[in-house]
């Protein structure tokens, strides 16, 4: 039986969650720490080669660990629905993302961050995490140096240092969370939030418990846990105990309209008890990410697996370019520190309208008709001389919202 009071309860093992309740074990010694997640630990389980291997990250998102989030029609983009990849499993996203480490612009912290938040006070804590989890720095091969040359030609500037905050400007050099044998990095171990002094609790927060005697305050005392075999418990903070929420910009919001806090007229449709009139869910903005696919009159020796080979930030647009040599996929790098510049492909990767295709027939046919597919010299060619750019808006000016649709 799992114990019922602690001195914090962290809502969400994503690579945030880990890192609070390591961090909270780390300087308060002898607390309890509750981490709950709804999600499997994949990376523990057997026959986690799919979660490991990051040359699968793009089939991890068709997997049982994606939520399957989508947007309600976008009148923007002739009314389309844009998939929301956001995991349920022990680690979070990073079960599922292409462990790319990027600290981001030192300038954009001192900007936009309060006091005791600017860039020189929060290094020290990346460099608390780095030390965890032990990003690895590599520069992009054969592929780079061409689309460095296509770079200046544009009159993009070429960053030559190695520096741990990015930097305008095109550089060949990348940092990526892999393990020493080249896998995806486990988070929740990586980070310590496997802690004794944490225990990690599987099932769902369904809702938080709120106190309202006290004062006219709230103060959350509690969450409702609902375990897989469908039951549900209380487990609650001491007195003086705290809970921090840390589901995402997505969970987050949709666990405080559950519990009561949120838009009023929204509850009041969705008959959930008002505790506070809250903007909670406004004011979302998201980095979209579009991939172009290429092709390159290059002969295939010529090209490497698959890999980023470079990365460029536009500061006049605020645009982040991922340039990526042999398909859609930046995450394959498992292969290019191992095997640069050699005609290896592996069978998971594919370009262009016969990759979304297969995506669309089911994971098993693609995973057989992929096997077949790769053995054929043309396909394999045509695979070979491909690449992708994958555009990051880095500051989106659009705003939208997450609001629940059902009191469920």
């Amino acid at each position: 039986k799992i114990d019922m009071v602690y001195d914090y309860i962290v809502v969400g093992a994503g690579s945030s969650g880990c890192a609070c309740a390591a961090r909270l074990a780390n300087l308060l010694p002898g607390v309890r720490i509750a981490l709950i997640e709804s999600g499997e630990d994949y990376l523990a389980s057997p026959g986690s080669e799919e979660f490991s291997n990051p040359a699968t990250t793009i089939n991890t998102w068709h997997g049982p660990a994606n939520r399957g989030y989508r947007t309600v029609p976008q009148t923007g983009l002739n009314n389309r629905q844009m998939s929301l990849y956001r995991a349920s499993a022990v680690g979070g996203c990073s079960v599922i993302n292409a462990m790319i480490w990027m600290r981001g612009f030192k300038e954009d912290w001192d900007k936009h961050m309060p006091e005791g938040f600017k860039g020189k006070d929060v290094e020290r804590e990346f460099e608390w995490l780095e030390e965890r989890i032990k990003p690895v720095s590599y520069e992009g091969n054969c592929f780079a140096e061409k689309t460095i040359q296509a770079a200046e030609s544009l009159g993009y500037k070429k960053t030559t240092a190695v520096s741990l905050w990015q930097t305008p400007g095109i550089t060949s050099m990348s940092r990526i969370a892999l393990d020493a044998d080249g896998n995806r990095q486990d988070m929740y171990r990586a980070l310590g939030a496997n802690d004794s002094g944490i225990t990690l609790l599987q099932g769902a927060a369904e809702k938080i418990i709120l106190d309202q005697s006290t004062n006219c305050e709230i103060k959350a005392t509690g969450i409702v846990l609902r375990s897989k075999d469908g039951s549900t418990e209380e487990i609650c903070v001491d007195l003086n105990g705290e809970i921090i929420l840390s589901c995402g910009s997505i969970d987050s919001p949709k666990l405080l309209q559950l519990s009561g806090v949120g838009p009023k007229r929204l509850l009041n449709d969705l008959d959930i008890a008002l505790v506070l009139d809250s903007p909670v869910g406004e004011g979302l903005k998201d980095h979209v990410m579009y991939i172009l696919a290429f092709e390159t009159p290059e002969l295939p020796e010529k090209l490497s697996p698959n890999s980023i080979n470079a990365v460029l930030y536009d500061e006049s647009l605020d645009v982040q370019y991922l340039i990526c040599d042999g398909g859609h996929s930046p995450a394959h790098v498992k292969y290019v520190l191992t095997e640069p510049c050699r005609e290896i492909m592996p069978a998971i990767t594919m370009s262009g309208k016969i990759q979304d295709f297969l995506y669309f027939s089911g994971m098993v046919v693609m995973t057989f008709i992929l096997s077949m597919l790769a053995s054929v010299p043309s396909v394999r060619i045509k695979m070979q001389t491909s690449y992708s750019i994958l555009v990051n808006l880095m500051k989106p000016s659009s705003t939208g919202s997450v609001m629940i649709q059902s009191k469920n």
